[in-house]
């Protein structure tokens, strides 16, 4: 068994007068050295803190600027979407994806005798049939389609020595309207009438029945202010029409007339 050390065999002098002054230094050392470890991380992280207070400050000025160009995509997306292009999904528009969308806006109806005289006599007047002829597009809504595999659902094409035809509703609408107004005046008035006349009729009838059936215009209308007997039904004036959820959906009719011109297959204005 190994001998423990006694202390009594240790000297009580100390010859070695350097070793209170390495203890010295060693322990400043080390306080010096300690000291030195503590303030440096302090200025790191301070240093650190304050780069993150800065930034922390300054993201709500960076969350606003995102929130505000995200709002404006959205809109300007929205924007789009809500001016379609195409007619295809409007109200009255076309089907097949060929027509533009166009402006629209709420319409009141009134009494206008211009277009069928009470006299029906005056039908047949220079005014009236300019008139008539006036309310048709140039090109009376005949138009050139060459690209037709652009487009969906056409129908039959009318083949012209040009190119590929087609007409449109609004226009084939009004013509049998005309015509419908000038064989009722005529036989009223006791005018000779077109030989086709009684064909023409039948389909214009059939035609617009259809027609006013599609639409399907559910505008409200109030109490009659023009019947000769005035007998408490309604004649349709100052009813307000074209409102669907707020939105108006009857056409500009200057709009029409511009795009149906614009796009025209030829130059002919007539309604008969």
């Amino acid at each position: 068994m190994t001998a423990l050390p006694k202390y009594e065999n240790v000297s009580l002098s100390d010859n070695d007068d350097s070793s209170i002054t390495d203890v010295d230094d060693s322990v400043m050392g080390d306080d010096k050295h300690m000291h030195g470890e503590q303030y440096r991380p302090r200025y790191k992280k301070s240093k650190a803190a304050s780069c993150l207070s800065i930034l922390k400050e300054g993201r709500w000025f960076l969350d606003t600027i995102l929130l505000l160009v995200i709002i404006v995509l959205l809109l300007r997306n929205q924007t789009e979407a809500a001016v379609p292009k195409s007619s295809e999904r409007d109200v009255g528009g076309d089907f097949t994806g060929v027509g533009p969308h166009l402006p629209t806006e709420v319409k009141t109806f009134h009494i206008n005798q211009t277009f069928a005289p009470y006299n029906t006599t005056e039908f047949f007047k220079e005014e009236v049939l300019t008139a008539w002829n006036e309310l048709m597009p140039i090109g009376m809504g005949f138009q050139m389609i060459n690209d037709t595999s652009k487009y969906h659902d056409l129908p039959t094409p009318i083949i012209w020595p040009t190119g590929t035809v087609f007409t449109t509703s609004m226009t084939h609408q009004l013509h049998c309207l005309f015509a419908v107004v000038q064989t009722y005046s005529g036989l009223k008035a006791n005018i000779t009438l077109p030989e086709d006349h009684h064909w023409h009729m039948i389909h214009c009838f059939d035609y617009m029945r259809q027609a006013i059936m599609c639409s399907a215009d559910m505008a409200l209308e109030g109490l009659e202010t023009t019947f000769p007997d005035h007998n408490g039904g309604s004649d349709g004036w100052d009813s307000k029409h074209g409102k669907s959820d707020q939105i108006p959906i009857c056409k500009n009719y200057g709009s029409v007339i511009d795009y149906l011109e614009s796009v025209r297959a030829y130059n002919d204005q007539q309604i008969y």
